[in-house]
């Protein structure tokens, strides 16, 4: 066991030592060991768990380093550190996930392919998607002895969760619901309450995913149900005090852009009772300083780029790995507005330009970047190539001839890249000052090597004599680029997770139908990372078909188009990685969940 509570003096000290290693050792040259991946927890149960009888008491939550047992992750900052889950994407929703339950969930080893009940029990899904039918678990009690779960609480959530302007989740909600609150969809006679655990909802549109996206863990944001008897009490301070919710563990304190702790329920949980009964997840943005808390014993278990595990590996600290693939490197060049044309600029971004132009400036791009030494050195060989950016052979629309043509097309070719420059019409003075771009870095829970493979892009595309400004900057700031639609105009390195085909859709590459409001002059929905009139229409078939042969076919043209034009710089696919103690943390499985850490009060605690 090692000791914990070391002050900031001592904290300093390690960095520095580790500092000296890390130059001792040349950077980032050494090679990890490759431990096998963790044994899987047990899934989630579907049904049928016995529930408390008694409503639980509130209970003080004594400070952490007194506790028998406790788990301390610490990763890189969220995106948004916010008290209300509405204002927050997926990413930062990691300090939601301990205390909050969704309708539906996923289980770590089989990722998205499989949904499994959690606070809905079952479900009905008509033939054209257009209906769904809610039976809800029954006796699960909130936390602090605020009463049962019911239909109720679903209504509170999602009203919540859209009546912000700048809520994610209110657009999406809002287009298949046909209204802007749960409430009004009731007044206008599309959902029905049968009873305190059954509810039916007729939608304004057929969508078919509302179980398997909206309302599972996958968007914690949407659906993360909390008390509407809490609320009631004490409004938006509850979010503040401490939200009762449903979940293993429950709010005991929170400090915003530094760390949220809470404590295991004092009762026998509905679906499963944490061995850790304690759990502190600290922010920290330095990459050493997360090392430092590990090998020190302020933390058991940390999100540390991979070219420093050999050094936690060296000081006895094991690797834990997803059992599946759970975000992937992706690198985006923004702009690409084809359909609303709004702040579309080809003539100062090339990549933007329509027709071949465009697309022989994207080849360039991506044959500047050296993808094998991107792997093999930043992320120590861990992962997988991606083939396309959103797509993996897991998914829907998969196609095989991505991975067969991947070196003729896109393979690591300098020269051939600085011929396409020239044909693009962009030879500059003998080869360089050909354009200018911005390259942005910021780093995310799960993927803190997005850093250094901003850098590598940069150095890439200066090869080939493309001007580059590195820009280093919050996520949170190239976020409210894209929510702003159409202000992006840079190239990232983003983080990609794997998602159904639908959701991944709207995120990367759904204009909203080319609808632009008259008074922002702005779209309408989407996110709109990359536009094309052949994805709107494609998405809006998905969001419908049911028939599996049709899906396949219209999510592979799609991916066929995303390929052969080169709308993306895809990169590499990885099973995320935490670095932990052993002598207090024996396993923890996880897996495919943006801002990646889930379930964890499945983790299991050393003997």
């Amino acid at each position: 066991m090692v000791i914990r509570g070391l002050g900031r003096v001592a904290l300093s000290s390690l960095l520095a030592v580790l500092l000296a290693i890390l130059v001792a050792c040349g950077g980032t040259t050494a090679e990890p060991q490759a431990p096998a991946a963790p044994a899987a927890t047990s899934p989630p149960a579907a049904a049928g768990q016995a529930a408390a009888t008694a409503e639980p008491e509130p209970t003080a939550m004594p400070a952490m380093a007194d506790a028998e047992t406790y788990l301390h992750l610490a990763v890189t900052p969220l995106p948004q550190d916010t008290f209300y889950p509405w204002l927050a994407t997926s990413s930062g929703h990691l300090v939601f996930r301990p205390m909050w339950e969704n309708l539906s969930t996923i289980d770590p080893k089989t990722g998205v392919s499989e949904v499994y009940p959690q606070l809905a029990r079952d479900w009905d899904i008509s033939a054209d998607a257009s209906e769904y039918t809610f039976y809800l678990q029954e006796g699960v009690q909130f936390h602090f002895g605020h009463g049962e779960f019911t239909v109720k609480d679903v209504i509170l959530t999602i009203d919540q969760q859209m009546s912000d302007p700048l809520a994610g989740c209110k657009a999406p909600l809002k287009r298949f619901m046909g209204a802007d609150s749960m409430t009004e969809m009731i007044a206008n006679g599309d959902m029905e309450v049968i009873d305190d655990y059954t509810f039916k909802m007729n939608l304004v549109q057929p969508q078919v995913d509302v179980i398997s996206w909206w309302f599972n863990i996958l968007v914690v944001p949407c659906v993360g149900i909390r008390s509407s008897a809490h609320y009631e009490a004490e409004g938006d301070a509850m979010f503040e005090n401490g939200p009762a919710a449903t979940g293993a563990y429950q709010f005991a304190q929170r400090e915003l852009k530094e760390f949220a702790e809470y404590e295991a329920v004092p009762y026998d949980h509905w679906r499963v009772n944490p061995e850790f009964k304690r759990l502190r997840i600290t922010t920290a943005p330095e990459d050493l300083t997360r090392l430092a808390m590990l090998l020190t014993g302020e933390a058991n278990m940390v999100d540390v780029p991979k070219v420093l595990h050999q050094q936690a590996i060296d000081e006895g600290m094991e690797i834990f790995e997803s059992p599946l693939p759970t975000v992937g490197l992706t690198i985006i060049p923004f702009g690409q507005y084809y359909v609303t044309e709004v702040n579309w600029n080809p003539d100062t971004e090339p990549w933007n330009a329509p027709g071949e132009t465009g697309n022989m400036v994207r080849e360039a791009m991506n044959r500047a970047i050296n993808r094998e030494q991107i792997i093999n050195e930043l992320f120590k060989g861990r992962g997988e190539p991606m083939y396309n950016t959103t797509y993996h052979p897991s998914l829907e629309g998969w196609n095989p001839r991505w991975e067969e043509e991947f070196d003729d097309k896109y393979g690591y070719d300098l020269e051939r890249a600085r011929q396409l420059l020239d044909e693009a019409g962009f030879p500059g003075d003998n080869g360089e000052n050909r354009f200018s771009l911005e390259v942005w870095q910021s780093s995310l829970p799960g993927l803190p090597e997005t850093i250094e493979v901003a850098q590598t892009v940069a150095q890439s595309f200066e090869d080939i004599g493309i001007n580059v400004n590195l820009v280093e900057v919050e996520f949170a700031r190239a976020l409210d680029a894209f929510r702003d639609l159409h202000d992006a105009h840079f190239i990232l390195p983003v983080r990609q997770t794997l998602r159904p085909i639908t959701a991944n859709a709207r995120i990367y590459y759904y204009a909203g139908g080319g609808q632009v409001s008259e008074t922002s002059g702005l779209p309408t929905g989407g996110v709109a990372y990359i536009e094309s009139p052949l994805y709107d229409e494609v998405y809006h078939r998905l969001l419908e078909e049911t028939d599996p042969e049709i899906r396949e076919s219209e999510a592979r043209r799609m991916g066929d188009d995303i390929y052969d034009t080169y709308r993306t710089i895809p990169v590499v696919n990885i099973r995320s990685t935490l670095v932990a103690n052993p002598d207090e943390v024996a396993e923890y499985s996880f897996g495919s969940l943006t801002g990646v850490f889930g379930h964890l009060e499945y983790a299991k605690a050393a003997k």
